[in-house]
């Protein structure tokens, strides 16, 4: 009879050697050392950044200090007013005394100095020797006659009856020239008497120049102020 032998197999564990075995516990215990580790570190950052947050921050010390101001100066002194007691000159009545007082004498007409007033003469001034020309500065604009568009005419006027000197002498002509402001209403101003020929005429020759009215002088068609040397001729009759 051929015998048979029974062979068990042998587990895997018993295969194995122990350096295996070592590997294998490593490679499952690692990942969970690293989990640790890593978490270990984390609380570790974050505690170091909590401190970091909460440090200290530098204290500024305040400190009062008080500060005690001038005190305002004194008030001056009050000045003292003294009473000078001034001896007068004028001699001074006791009305207080015993009795009935002095009696004063007043005269019943009492005389008034009279003033010396010292007589002042009037200056004397010819006013026919002022040349308004000289002596009034005119700023407004003159236009001569000749550049107007038309020359001014009489439109009325007055007799002026001539001096007595004039009449006894028998003169009947006196041919004046005088230099004339015309305004724009046709009124006319003496700027200067160039020639009164006589000088009694020279009261006459402003007192028809007061009298006398010219059409109104105009440039353009617009009214303006013209200046005119014009021959004024004076004749009387006997």
């Amino acid at each position: 009879m051929q015998s048979t032998n029974n062979v068990q197999p042998q587990s895997t564990t018993d295969n194995l050697t122990t350096g295996e075995l070592v590997i294998r516990v490593l490679l499952k215990v690692l990942p969970w050392a690293f989990s640790v580790l890593l978490v270990f570190a984390l609380v570790i950052v974050m505690v170091f950044l909590q401190k970091s947050d909460f440090e200290q921050e530098e204290t500024v010390t305040v400190r009062k200090i008080d500060v005690a101001l001038p005190l305002p100066p004194p008030p001056p002194p009050p000045v003292e007013m003294e009473q000078v007691e001034s001896e007068s000159t004028a001699p001074s009545i006791d009305l207080i005394g015993m009795g009935a007082g002095p009696s004063m004498d007043y005269a019943k007409k009492p005389k008034v100095a009279k003033l010396k007033l010292a007589k002042v003469k009037l200056p004397k001034f010819d006013v026919n020797s002022i040349d308004l020309s000289k002596t009034i500065a005119v700023d407004f604009t003159l236009i001569e006659v000749k550049r107007l568009d038309q020359v001014p005419k009489i439109i009325s006027s007055r007799y002026v009856q001539p001096p007595w000197s004039i009449i006894k002498r028998g003169i009947t002509r006196i041919p004046t020239t005088v230099e004339l402001i015309i305004d724009e209403k046709g009124r006319a101003h003496i700027k200067k008497i160039v020639d009164p020929v006589y000088p009694e005429m020279v009261d006459t020759i402003r007192t028809w120049v007061k009298n006398v009215r010219f059409s109104i002088p105009k440039k353009n068609g617009k009214p303006v102020q013209a200046l005119y040397l014009y021959g004024l001729n004076f004749n009387f009759s006997r």
